[in-house]
Protein backbone atom coordinates (compact mmCIF):
# COMPACT_ATOMS: atom_id res chain seq x y z
CA UNK A 1 0.00 0.00 0.00
CA UNK A 2 1.27 3.43 -0.92
CA UNK A 3 1.79 5.65 2.13
CA UNK A 4 -0.27 8.36 0.41
CA UNK A 5 -3.35 6.09 0.58
CA UNK A 6 -3.26 6.26 4.39
CA UNK A 7 -3.85 10.01 4.41
CA UNK A 8 -7.32 11.25 5.18
CA UNK A 9 -7.24 13.90 2.46
CA UNK A 10 -4.58 15.06 0.07
CA UNK A 11 -5.81 17.19 -2.76
CA UNK A 12 -4.54 19.87 -5.03
CA UNK A 13 -6.01 23.17 -6.04
CA UNK A 14 -4.50 25.35 -8.70
CA UNK A 15 -2.51 27.22 -6.08
CA UNK A 16 -2.17 24.94 -3.07
CA UNK A 17 -1.65 21.29 -2.31
CA UNK A 18 -3.60 20.30 0.77
CA UNK A 19 -3.09 17.71 3.51
CA UNK A 20 -5.67 16.91 6.19
CA UNK A 21 -5.19 14.37 8.95
CA UNK A 22 -7.60 13.49 11.79
CA UNK A 23 -5.71 12.24 14.84
CA UNK A 24 -6.64 10.78 18.19
CA UNK A 25 -5.18 12.81 21.04
CA UNK A 26 -2.43 10.31 21.79
CA UNK A 27 1.34 10.65 21.75
CA UNK A 28 1.48 7.57 19.49
CA UNK A 29 -0.30 9.50 16.73
CA UNK A 30 2.61 11.93 16.37
CA UNK A 31 4.95 9.46 14.65
CA UNK A 32 2.39 8.49 12.00
CA UNK A 33 1.64 12.17 11.42
CA UNK A 34 5.37 12.87 10.96
CA UNK A 35 5.62 10.07 8.38
CA UNK A 36 2.58 11.37 6.48
CA UNK A 37 3.88 14.94 6.57
CA UNK A 38 7.19 13.69 5.17
CA UNK A 39 5.36 12.11 2.22
CA UNK A 40 3.39 15.33 1.68
CA UNK A 41 6.53 17.48 2.04
CA UNK A 42 8.34 15.44 -0.60
CA UNK A 43 5.32 15.76 -2.88
CA UNK A 44 5.32 19.56 -2.61
CA UNK A 45 9.11 19.87 -2.82
CA UNK A 46 10.16 20.86 0.69
CA UNK A 47 13.83 20.49 1.48
CA UNK A 48 14.95 18.58 4.57
CA UNK A 49 15.29 21.73 6.71
CA UNK A 50 11.70 22.82 6.02
CA UNK A 51 10.41 19.31 6.61
CA UNK A 52 12.21 19.07 9.95
CA UNK A 53 10.91 22.49 11.02
CA UNK A 54 7.31 21.64 10.12
CA UNK A 55 7.47 18.29 11.92
CA UNK A 56 9.06 19.85 15.01
CA UNK A 57 6.38 22.57 15.10
CA UNK A 58 3.61 20.00 14.73
CA UNK A 59 5.08 17.75 17.41
CA UNK A 60 5.47 20.60 19.88
CA UNK A 61 1.97 21.93 19.37
CA UNK A 62 0.29 18.52 19.40
CA UNK A 63 2.06 17.52 22.62
CA UNK A 64 0.78 20.78 24.13
CA UNK A 65 -2.75 19.98 22.93
CA UNK A 66 -2.57 16.55 24.55
CA UNK A 67 -1.04 17.81 27.82
CA UNK A 68 -3.08 20.99 28.30
CA UNK A 69 -6.23 20.48 26.22
CA UNK A 70 -6.91 17.01 27.62
CA UNK A 71 -5.27 17.03 31.09
CA UNK A 72 -7.74 14.43 32.40
CA UNK A 73 -6.78 11.95 29.67
CA UNK A 74 -10.20 11.87 27.97
CA UNK A 75 -10.40 10.99 24.28
CA UNK A 76 -10.41 13.77 21.76
CA UNK A 77 -9.71 14.64 18.16
CA UNK A 78 -6.96 16.77 16.67
CA UNK A 79 -7.24 17.91 13.06
CA UNK A 80 -4.14 19.03 11.17
CA UNK A 81 -4.63 20.89 7.89
CA UNK A 82 -1.60 21.92 5.83
CA UNK A 83 -1.90 24.00 2.68
CA UNK A 84 1.31 24.58 0.75
CA UNK A 85 2.56 26.03 -2.49
CA UNK A 86 6.00 27.21 -3.57
CA UNK A 87 5.63 30.50 -1.65
CA UNK A 88 4.17 29.54 1.73
CA UNK A 89 2.96 26.89 4.12
CA UNK A 90 -0.24 27.40 6.10
CA UNK A 91 -1.02 25.08 9.00
CA UNK A 92 -4.24 24.90 11.00
CA UNK A 93 -4.42 22.70 14.10
CA UNK A 94 -7.89 22.32 15.61
CA UNK A 95 -8.90 20.27 18.63
CA UNK A 96 -11.88 19.79 20.91
CA UNK A 97 -9.91 20.01 24.16
CA UNK A 98 -10.00 22.57 26.96
CA UNK A 99 -9.18 26.13 25.91
CA UNK A 100 -5.42 26.58 25.91
CA UNK A 101 -3.40 29.29 24.16
CA UNK A 102 0.11 27.90 23.56
CA UNK A 103 1.38 31.43 22.83
CA UNK A 104 0.16 33.00 26.08
CA UNK A 105 3.50 32.85 27.88
CA UNK A 106 6.53 35.01 27.15
CA UNK A 107 9.37 33.46 25.20
CA UNK A 108 12.21 32.17 27.39
CA UNK A 109 15.35 34.25 27.73
CA UNK A 110 17.68 32.17 25.56
CA UNK A 111 20.60 34.43 26.42
CA UNK A 112 20.71 32.86 29.91
CA UNK A 113 22.86 29.82 30.60
CA UNK A 114 20.87 26.60 30.40
CA UNK A 115 21.22 26.11 34.16
CA UNK A 116 19.67 29.54 34.80
CA UNK A 117 16.63 29.11 32.53
CA UNK A 118 13.31 27.91 33.89
CA UNK A 119 12.05 24.62 32.49
CA UNK A 120 9.59 24.87 29.61
CA UNK A 121 8.79 27.27 26.82
CA UNK A 122 11.61 26.36 24.47
CA UNK A 123 9.36 24.39 22.13
CA UNK A 124 6.97 27.30 21.64
CA UNK A 125 10.01 29.55 21.20
CA UNK A 126 11.03 27.32 18.28
CA UNK A 127 7.49 27.44 16.86
CA UNK A 128 7.65 31.24 16.96
CA UNK A 129 11.12 31.18 15.40
CA UNK A 130 10.29 28.80 12.54
CA UNK A 131 6.92 30.30 11.61
CA UNK A 132 6.43 33.82 10.25
CA UNK A 133 2.91 34.21 11.64
CA UNK A 134 1.02 32.41 14.38
CA UNK A 135 -2.39 32.91 15.94
CA UNK A 136 -4.61 31.24 18.51
CA UNK A 137 -8.36 31.44 18.92
CA UNK A 138 -11.09 29.47 20.68
CA UNK A 139 -14.43 29.15 18.90
CA UNK A 140 -17.34 26.71 19.11
CA UNK A 141 -15.58 24.64 21.79
CA UNK A 142 -12.44 24.22 19.66
CA UNK A 143 -8.89 25.47 19.98
CA UNK A 144 -7.64 26.80 16.66
CA UNK A 145 -3.96 27.45 16.00
CA UNK A 146 -3.04 29.02 12.67
CA UNK A 147 0.55 29.16 11.46
CA UNK A 148 2.16 30.51 8.33
CA UNK A 149 5.66 30.13 6.96
CA UNK A 150 6.91 32.04 3.94
CA UNK A 151 9.15 30.04 1.63
CA UNK A 152 10.27 32.86 -0.61
CA UNK A 153 11.58 36.30 0.22
CA UNK A 154 9.41 39.06 -1.15
CA UNK A 155 11.36 41.84 -2.80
Amino acid sequence: MNKQEDLDVTESTTEYKQFLKHLPNTIDSISSLAEDVEVFGEEVGWDMAILMQVNLVLEELIVNVIDYGFPDGRSGIIDVLIQANNKEINIHITDNGDAFDPFQNESPDVSLDIEDRPIGGLGIYLVRSYMHDYDYSYAQNHNIVKLSKKLTVEE
